[in-house]
């Protein structure tokens, strides 16, 4: 009885040996033999405490094979989220590429409808210029395609690659220029997060400053500074962001009128008028008219769904000869207006609103002087102003559409000439 106790306890110890030994090879990630490590636990043919202690280890294997399992697992997908990843980047980057391309060709000085000497004259200064890293200022009427020049400028130069961004100084109120502009930290008021400004988004850009004449005093001095230092401070914090940006300014108002008014920094305006671009009115490149409705007619159509249509002569001479306050955005309101409206193939006189057909005789206007880059902009915006007016019993909302701009910046136009 002693020596099978003694031989119990020997086989005991060997088994005890055996099940180390397994543990050993799966600590070091052989699993070669787990079999054996389950066999181990059939307590009919081994003690109690080697089959409940090989039970342990069993079910401890179970468990770091799931979780190997899950590891593995989880690196197939990180790596095919990888993969997708680095496909959709590639794609992105196709895409952009393709997009830039686009919007290179889209806004070239070629791609701009125009064949009159005066507006062939702005695109030919656009292209001799583009590169350079001056300030250019964009006088023109309300709907003549200041933005379209500055984009020109912009996409044509080798500043193209960075970002386009444009500013409504008219639209901004006072007490948002800054952060607007310039950025805000963190904290500076209750719930305000930090964000960067127009200025430090458009670095390595261009920033279109339209309706310049429309920004008031302290915000010129600010801006002043920008163009000088080239560098701007958030709101909020006390160390300047380096910038490196082209400024493009866009108004409708005489600004040496202005600054003798005392309404424009007479220093920002030598900063920004390094070189002049005039963008004339649509009335005075009466060649350009039948040209840019034929364009419209063609984009309207293929936005409409509608098929091929065209101008009768008497709409075409209707559309030549009227004064186009609006200018160019008012005759493409007109040419979409004509066909959602129209019925039938071709667009006929009384297809086209009442104003364009009653006004046969708009077109003819003076010369600009010679002496004024705006050419009696502000005498000349006063008048259509009037004259929209009129020929709308004085509803504003209706004389708006007519300029081409909306009911409030009528308003503001009408209180800037007393109306």
């Amino acid at each position: 009885m002693e020596n099978q106790q003694r031989m119990d306890s020997k086989e005991t110890l060997q088994i005890i040996d055996r099940l180390t030994a397994l543990c050993k090879e799966v600590s070091l990630g052989d699993y070669n033999r787990c079999h054996a490590l389950f066999e181990l636990t059939k307590t009919q043919e081994y003690p109690a405490p080697v089959s409940h202690l090989a039970e342990a280890f069993g079910m401890m294997l179970v468990k770091v094979e799931a979780r190997e399992y899950r590891l593995e697992t989880l690196v197939e997908e990180l790596t095919l989220t990888k993969e997708k990843l680095e496909e959709a980047s590639k794609r992105l980057e196709a895409e952009n590429q393709h997009l830039k391309s686009h919007l290179k060709d889209r806004f070239s000085p070629g791609k701009i409808v125009g064949k009159s000497p005066a507006i062939v004259k702005v695109l030919e200064a656009v292209k001799r210029v583009a590169d350079t890293p001056v300030s250019v200022l964009i006088y023109g009427e309300t709907g003549t395609g200041k933005e379209l020049i500055a984009k020109s400028l912009h996409f044509s130069s080798n500043r193209r690659e960075n970002h386009f961004v444009a500013i409504n100084c008219s639209a901004i109120p006072e007490t948002l220029f800054e952060s607007e502009l310039f950025g805000i930290e963190k904290g500076v008021a209750t719930g305000v997060d930090k964000r960067s400004g127009k200025i430090v988004q458009a670095s390595g850009g261009t920033l279109f400053l339209d309706e310049i004449a429309d920004l008031p005093l302290p915000g010129q001095a600010k801006l002043l500074r920008v163009i000088e230092e080239r560098e701007v401070t958030p709101v909020g914090s006390r160390k300047s962001v380096p910038v490196d940006l082209r400024i493009v300014a866009a108004t409708n108002k005489n600004l040496k009128e202005e600054i003798s008014k005392g309404a424009f920094r007479e220093d920002l305006f030598y900063r920004l008028n390094v070189v002049q671009l005039v963008v004339p009115p649509l009335r005075r490149r009466p060649d350009d008219i039948e040209l840019l409705a034929r364009i419209f007619l063609d984009n309207c159509c293929r936005n409409m769904s509608r098929g091929g249509m065209r101008f009768s002569s008497e709409a075409m001479q209707a559309l030549k000869a009227h004064g186009w306050p609006g200018n160019v955005r008012e005759l493409e309101n007109e040419v979409e207006r004509a066909v959602a409206l129209c019925i039938e193939k071709t667009i006929h006189l009384n297809d086209l609103s009442d104003t364009v057909r009653n006004d046969q005789d708009s077109a003819v206007c003076p010369p600009p002087k010679e002496d004024s880059p705006a050419g009696e902009l502000k005498d000349v915006e006063r008048d259509l102003i009037v004259k929209a007016l009129a020929q709308t019993d004085g509803n504003k909302t209706h004389a708006a559409k007519v300029l081409g701009i909306t009911r409030e910046g009528l308003r503001k136009k009408m209180k800037r000439f007393g109306l």
